[in-house]
């Protein structure tokens, strides 16, 4: 979504900086993916709390706004929608501030329910501080506006480019794949994963994880279960996922998954997990299934695995859903329209800053 974003907008003659800063798993050639007039500045930022390091972070971040006078700041994720709101009363009181959460921090499960209660906490001082959060699923609106009590908010979805997503491969040999894309990571979940694939494989049924490798987690592949592609290009995993024939999303907790957008437009009918995000994704008996737990996803999966008529019947739909709710397109004129850029002939004297602190999703968002 950050390089769609930035793109699109330096396209439309806004003056882009992306302050950004990196993961272990940030890919090295990350920068080549946005457009050359999108400028690049990286700051220091560490995805969890210390004051030491978030406090260095902050005065960065604000010399920085002081040097671009930016009109607009769009910030992603919960550490730069903390701290870039901050570093904006200070530096740029006059800008325009958003902030995008990709999935609120106290939404976690991987934390104890304090650490919860404080990255809630944070959330909802930092909402005094001010701006607009932006929502990228109903359900994440929601949460924000019930628990965060955010002042301002509203909801703009995630959008893909769908010219780039290859479409479904229709299979001829009889048989059944079943995947999903992601990083080995308690938020994915891929234990339930490979519990599904031991549980309903046959000699006519794959399980494929894109993405992953055995050795990240190698107590919950025994035999071979589950083939794994390792770390791919993302063209590389848009093409293994137009050959499934199901996919899957056993997440924890999610914002609103882009994996899960590119596989509806495929036309791949999806089960998922009841969570923010994926549940705002999936449409129910239409589009695939949402599953309540690991034994409603072995039955749903089982359905499907055996109804190729359903498949056909589901998968049809996600891509005619998907393709008229997420394409980009769509997407970036509710977001052109609230950066301030009217019409396509729309300059911006003045930069438009991108501000982003370890997203959850690096391997697919950068």
């Amino acid at each position: 979504m950050l390089v769609e974003l930035s793109n699109r907008a330096a396209e439309a003659g806004a003056n882009v900086s992306v302050i950004y800063s990196l993961r272990r798993e940030t890919p090295h050639d990350f920068a080549r993916l946005f457009h050359p007039k999108v400028k690049m500045t990286y700051v220091a930022m560490c995805r969890e709390i210390s004051f030491k390091k978030d406090l260095s972070s902050l005065r960065a971040l604000v010399k920085n706004l002081r040097d671009r006078h930016p009109e607009v700041i769009h910030l992603h994720s919960s550490k730069a929608g903390a701290l870039g709101r901050a570093a904006a009363k200070i530096a740029s009181p006059h800008a325009k501030v958003l902030y995008s959460p990709h999935g609120p921090a106290f939404l976690r499960r991987d934390v104890s329910p304090t650490k919860q209660f404080a990255y809630l906490s944070l959330e909802r001082l930092a909402n005094y501080i001010g701006g607009t959060i932006v929502a990228c699923s109903r359900s994440e609106l929601h949460e924000i506006e019930g628990r965060v009590h955010a002042r301002a908010a509203l909801l703009i979805e995630n959008g893909v480019d769908i010219g780039e997503i290859p479409v479904r491969c229709q299979r001829t040999d009889g048989k059944v794949a079943i995947g999903m894309t992601g990083r080995a990571s308690f938020q994915k979940n891929h234990e339930v994963f490979a519990q599904l694939a031991n549980e309903l494989r046959n000699p006519a049924v794959s399980f494929v994880w894109i993405g992953g490798s055995a050795e990240d987690v190698p107590e919950c592949y025994p035999g071979d279960a589950v083939t794994c592609s390792g770390w791919v290009t993302r063209a590389r995993a848009l093409e293994l996922m137009s050959h499934l024939d199901i996919y899957v999303q056993t997440s924890r907790w999610e914002g609103m998954p882009l994996a899960l957008i590119e596989a509806q437009v495929a036309g791949i009918p999806a089960v998922v997990t009841n969570v923010v995000g994926n549940r705002d994704v999936v449409i129910h008996g239409v589009t695939g299934f949402v599953a309540s737990s690991a034994e409603e996803m072995a039955i749903y999966l089982a359905l499907l695995r055996d109804n190729w008529t359903l498949r056909q019947q589901m998968g049809a739909a996600a891509r005619k859903r998907a393709m008229e709710r997420f394409s980009m397109d769509a997407i970036f004129r509710e977001w052109r329209q609230l950066y301030g850029l009217a019409d396509e002939r729309s300059t911006s004297k003045e930069p438009l800053i991108t501000d982003i602190a370890l997203p959850y999703e690096v391997n697919r968002q950068i």
